[in-house]
């Protein structure tokens, strides 16, 4: 009798902490849709404020903003600066044994100072305008919000990290932001990067990585009508390399070689005595990224046009490729089965192209998931924006993946 009791009591005690659970989900969710214009109104100051590769002091303006916003609700909040470089956001609000989840991505974008005193921050037809909104203020504005509406509620079972870089538009030449992300995403249970969605909704659960290297091919000038002989062409020898490195494209993979721009020489009756190539460079897999290196250096080495000299720069990998492991197509399904629960259409997944930081935490094997910010299009144009409907949906939707990570 007394264990059945017993049995009773804790049954109530379940009882009451699901109907608890319950409502405060309800809570957050109602929060999250009633802030859409104060979620505007933070994107418009972030929006009009300079975070180009030109503009460190605007790029500090926006992690002290964020930083702010994060301290009023109880994070620690540090900045990580390297002298004369973007400064980087760690912040941490620390709930022991609960689910550890990282909200990543970067606080710069690719406009110059003074863009946006150009073309500041504007909302028409339900769209919203401006540089870097979609790309990715967006982004940095629902995770603010998911986590206000998750602690101002009382929500106490996620140990949460932001990690936001200032120079992952130019592939962080001058800071430690690859290791921060492996550091940060190290051990968590999700790790969520705020890259923008696609116009179809979809999120992103792979990406390629990049190298970007230059070569610089040295010859020798003599005159092209006199003394052609006494010549070494420097554009025929990058020629010769540019058609070597064409021919290393493996799309069956998807590793891809282009050399995209290319200059050299003085006039048409010199030889040159001067050419430079610049390649990019894309890859699916770690072990695709360390052959292009190799393939590479070796038609570097690879000598054409006689008494020609090669040098390459910048044959390391930028950004390693997101993989599409176990653990992220998890995560999507996790992400699309919570889009269903909200009534919202069930979101696609794409493998893109184009690089992004989520890579480095995926490397470390944490569940990662790219592209769950606000959808819409023109990344890195004048024609910019987010349709402002999905800053709400994607904002419910975050916050909701977060609640039920135990279904993971």
């Amino acid at each position: 009798l007394a264990s059945s009791a017993a049995s009773d009591v804790y049954k109530r005690q379940i009882l009451v902490f699901m109907q608890r659970r319950v409502l405060m989900r309800a809570k957050i969710l109602d929060q999250i849709r009633g802030s859409e214009q104060a979620m505007l109104q933070l994107l418009e100051e972030l929006v009009n404020i300079d975070s180009g590769a030109d503009a460190l002091a605007g790029i500090n303006a926006v992690a002290q903003r964020i930083g702010a916003f994060l301290e009023v609700l109880g994070f620690t909040v540090e900045y990580l600066e390297t002298g004369g470089a973007p400064v980087q956001l760690l912040a941490r609000k620390a709930q022991p044994g609960k689910k550890q989840v990282l909200f990543s991505g970067h606080m710069d974008t690719v406009f110059n100072q003074g863009t946006a005193a150009v073309r500041p921050f504007k909302v028409e037809n339900g769209r919203a305008y401006g540089p870097g909104v979609l790309d990715m203020k967006g982004g940095l504005v629902m995770a603010l919000y998911v986590i206000r509406a998750l602690l101002e509620n009382g929500w106490q079972e996620t140990d949460m990290t932001v990690l936001l870089c200032g120079d992952e538009e130019m592939s962080h030449p001058f800071t430690d932001a690859v290791a921060q992300f492996k550091k940060a995403g190290a051990g968590k249970d999700a790790v969520f990067n705020l890259e923008f969605g696609r116009v179809d909704g979809s999120v992103v659960t792979g990406r390629k990585g990049t190298t970007r290297p230059t070569l610089v091919v040295e010859g020798i000038a003599s005159h092209a009508g006199n003394e052609p002989e006494k010549g070494a062409s420097a554009i025929l020898e990058l020629a010769q390399k540019t058609v070597a490195i064409h021919a290393l494209n493996n799309f069956a993979v998807g590793t891809t070689y282009n050399v995209g721009v290319v200059s050299g020489g003085t006039m048409a009756n010199i030889v040159a005595d001067k050419a430079v190539g610049e390649v990019d460079v894309r890859f699916k897999t770690i072990a695709e990224a360390e052959k292009s290196i190799a393939d590479v250096q070796r038609i570097v080495e690879t000598n054409y046009v006689p008494h020609t000299k090669t040098t390459v720069t910048g044959n390391v990998i930028k950004f390693m490729p997101f993989e599409t492991t176990p653990g992220v197509q998890r995560l999507y399904e996790h992400y699309a089965s919570q889009a269903e629960k909200l009534g919202l259409a069930k979101p696609g997944q794409q493998y893109v192209g184009g690089a992004s930081d989520a890579a480095w935490p995926a490397m470390t094997g944490a569940p990662t998931l790219c592209g769950v910010g606000p959808c819409g299009a023109g990344a890195h144009s004048d024609s910019e924006y987010i349709e402002i409907a999905t800053l709400t949906e994607r904002t419910l939707l975050l916050a909701s993946c977060i609640m039920e990570l135990g279904e993971l």
